[in-house]
């Protein structure tokens, strides 16, 4: 029945689903860049050396919604629903209106898919995103004994782009590094994308 039911809910969606999927620094948010925001001359999502992309985002586009960005606060992890709950929950989201002709305060409202915080490994623990028993655990704490977490649990780009408006989906993970960390990722976003393109490093 559910995957019946699964069925069915893809058939009304009618969109594809792409995921991006690599280690950090590998160049996806780049080639999202490229791709998709190549008209304004400048890099509008966050790309740079290091990790920047740090929660699951995806690019897409609803003409029942404005151009903006939607923002799904980590302190929904604690209330043990998925994102797919939040979706038709506009309280529970942050949105971010974009000024599309404008594209420096575009790639400002973006830095937020890069923000983080740090938090007391009890409230990681919470959000499911620290295990004391992990033996790598205690390489992620700072030297005041905090754990750094991303502010946002999920983010949601609704652009106006002509492959979007066709019912393209693009979704953009935070690198392969973070996937043991993000539970939903693994058992939900990436199974459900139509396909997955995995990119790897020249060198690699």
């Amino acid at each position: 029945e559910q995957r019946i039911a699964r069925a069915l809910t893809r058939l009304a969606d009618d969109k594809l689903s792409v995921a991006f999927v690599a280690e950090f620094s590998r160049g996806k948010s780049e080639l999202i860049n490229a791709l998709f925001f190549a008209d304004y001359g400048q890099r509008i999502l966050p790309s740079a050396a290091g990790r920047t992309t740090m929660c699951p985002t995806e690019l897409l586009y609803d003409p029942a919604l404005p151009p903006s960005l939607r923002l799904l606060p980590i302190e929904t992890r604690a209330a043990n629903l998925s994102t797919s709950d939040y979706r038709d929950d506009a309280a529970a989201w942050t949105v971010l209106p974009l000024a599309l002709d404008a594209g420096a305060q575009m790639t400002e409202t973006f830095k937020q898919v890069s923000l983080t915080k740090f938090v007391t490994p009890a409230e990681a623990k919470r959000y499911g995103l620290y295990d004391e028993d992990d033996p790598d655990a205690a390489s992620t704490l700072d030297a005041h004994g905090m754990v750094e977490v991303s502010l946002w649990r999920h983010a949601i780009i609704n652009f106006p782009h002509p492959l979007l408006k066709q019912g393209l989906v693009i979704l953009d993970t935070p690198g392969l590094n973070a996937i043991g960390t993000e539970p939903e990722l693994t058992l939900n976003l990436i199974p459900n994308a139509h396909a997955v393109l995995f990119i790897l490093a020249a060198e690699t």
